[in-house]
């Protein structure tokens, strides 16, 4: 069995890129306690989103963190994209109407109001209460359908349920 190691001064960097689901710390700051000081550790459900770091216990606050001192938001993470680069964030809308009386476009108007284009809708009719015509070929013959048999079939015992 091996020993998780310690976290590194170099870790609470990585630790600080994630927002912490716990105090709600934005990344770039240190953890908050409850009394509203810079925490002693990182929680739990923020050091385990950085893979190298996920088996530990725990993960101290270092030092220049000022642990046990007054809380401050700390500076903000510096973007790993260039401001320029077209983001990854893609936005596509979907319109469906289930009934033949109901319109896209109360849908389409909600859409557009959200600022995703028209051309990215996806939109469909579709009537769960319209059934399709049954095919004109013949069925197929089911097979016989055969008995089962009990599980102790030939044995004198009784059975008990």
């Amino acid at each position: 069995m091996t020993v998780p190691q310690e976290a590194s001064p170099s870790d609470a960097d990585d630790v600080e890129r994630q927002p912490c689901p716990r105090c709600r710390a934005e990344p770039g700051s240190p953890c908050r306690s409850r009394s509203g000081a810079v925490a002693g550790t990182y929680h739990t459900g923020r050091f385990t989103k950085v893979p190298r770091l996920a088996k530990l216990l725990r993960v101290p606050t270092p030092a220049d963190r000022g642990p046990g001192q007054p809380w401050r938001p700390g500076a903000p993470v510096p973007l790993t994209l260039a401001p320029d680069t077209p983001s990854a964030d893609i936005r596509i809308g979907y319109a469906r109407c289930s009934t033949l009386t109901q319109e896209f476009q109360s849908q389409l108007d909600a859409l557009a109001k959200h600022g995703i284009p028209r051309d990215k809708v996806f939109s469909e009719k579709i009537s769960t209460r319209v059934r399709p015509a049954p095919s004109s070929r013949p069925r197929s013959p089911s097979p016989a359908r055969s008995r089962p048999t009990p599980r102790n079939a030939g044995s004198s015992s009784p059975c008990t349920r």
